[in-house]
């Protein structure tokens, strides 16, 4: 081989080289990043970053159907329910120093009315408190904090999964049961403020909002007898209003004081 071409060759092998070397570089960060991440995980999993709390607060939520009174008289009411009150338990794990998992239980109950829904202001056709209809809720969620979870003051989202199962408690010859417990799978996602009050307790009020499928749908659902139904969603959504109690297991970690050096 000539001295040219030994020459191309010395040249071109470091633009060869570097590339692979690259590569073969960032393959190593990626997966340091990804050891580090687990270990991250792990580590706050053992460690006393995790917390239980208790809740409480009100509901509000979707109507359920749309029905004509009867065959015989005009108009119309649809089937909602009225704000009700929810209590519930959870517990949680902050795993980095913005991130967190937690898991809660949810009661709620609220009483059932028919609300006349002719557009003209008219009351005429209101049936109250035609029953009670209760819920139990099981919610896994991703909490995110704006500021690290054990700042004085940080707002947080969430987002998540809901199984819900619903119970009527019916009070009057308009609504049924069927013998059936209809449940529920759905997303929901909640925003609200943590304010530390000490090393072990915080307090939270947040705003979830939550949708899943509508108890009064379906082959295995309640019926409500009022009259012929006009309209009948798929899905229902539910917004609560909540205060918590927050109780850590492990102490807020402070950052270290330098010690200052002496100058002679």
């Amino acid at each position: 081989m000539s001295k040219s071409r030994w020459l191309v060759v010395a040249l071109f092998c470091p633009f060869v080289a570097m590339p692979m070397t690259s590569g073969a570089q960032a393959r190593d960060s990626v997966k340091a990043d990804a050891q580090d991440f687990v270990h991250d995980v792990l580590h706050a999993l053992v460690r006393p970053n995790w917390n239980v709390s208790a809740h409480g607060g009100f509901s509000a939520g979707d109507r359920f159907v749309l029905q004509r009174a009867d065959n015989t008289i005009d108009g119309q009411r649809a089937l909602e329910p009225a704000t009700g009150y929810n209590v519930g338990i959870g517990a949680g794990v902050d795993i980095l120093l913005r991130m967190g998992f937690r898991a809660n239980y949810t009661f709620t109950s609220s009483n059932l009315n028919f609300k006349t829904d002719d557009g003209n202001g008219s009351n005429a056709l209101n049936i109250n408190d035609v029953g009670t209809i209760r819920t139990h809720t099981l919610a896994l969620e991703v909490m995110r904090y704006m500021l690290p979870s054990r700042a004085a003051i940080t707002p947080y989202g969430t987002l998540g999964i809901q199984a819900r199962w619903w119970v009527l408690d019916e009070n009057s010859p308009f609504i049924r049961t069927n013998g059936v417990t209809p449940f529920a799978l759905g997303p929901l996602f909640s925003f609200g403020m943590q304010v530390k009050a000490s090393d072990r307790w915080s307090s939270r009020l947040e705003a979830s909002l939550s949708s899943g499928h509508n108890p009064f749908t379906g082959k295995s659902s309640f019926r409500a007898l009022s009259g012929p139904t006009i309209e009948e969603s798929s899905s229902v959504s539910r917004t609560e209003y909540r205060v918590a109690g927050v109780y850590y297991f492990g102490k807020a970690k402070t950052a270290a004081v330098p010690t200052p050096v002496a100058h002679k």
